[in-house]
């Protein structure tokens, strides 16, 4: 099992922000009527809302499923660096680490993103092997 290139994870996450985009949109404006600030992108509390809000749609969803709306269309999905199901544990600091406003470009510097080099984490191609690997993983 080989880890995508670069290409396929600019698309998901191309793909990501995009759906996190509207994501973040739609609970500011849910949110608005009880706290009016929250639609200001400028206001310390949309930033506490769009940091959780990233965080929650990356930690569920891999967790969950393995895979993020873009992994899902680009049919990619995390694993351990042993090809297996990762464990919570990585998956929370695979989605903290994301938080560090210079980790998008840290794919420029090396073969890997920093959220996965500290998480022990990488994404690769789905395939029928794959999928009966995770599936039959005890974590």
């Amino acid at each position: 099992m080989t880890q995508v290139d670069k290409g396929i994870r600019a698309g998901n996450f191309i793909i990501d922000i995009i759906v996190l985009a509207f994501i973040i949109v739609l609970a500011s404006y849910l949110i608005s009527p009880l706290y009016p600030p929250i639609v200001d992108s400028n206001s310390p509390a949309f930033d506490v809302l769009a940091s959780t809000m990233f965080f929650l749609y990356y930690f569920l969803l891999e967790f969950l499923t393995g895979k993020t709306i873009g992994k899902m269309l680009t049919k990619t999905v995390v694993v351990d660096r042993n090809g297996n199901k990762p464990k919570i544990l990585n998956l929370i600091a695979r989605s903290l680490v994301r938080l560090i406003p210079i980790e998008g470009i840290s794919f420029i510097f090396g073969p890997t993103g920093l959220h996965d080099l500290i998480s022990g984490t990488r994404v690769i191609k789905v395939n029928k092997a794959t999928i009966n690997k995770i599936a039959v993983d005890p974590t």
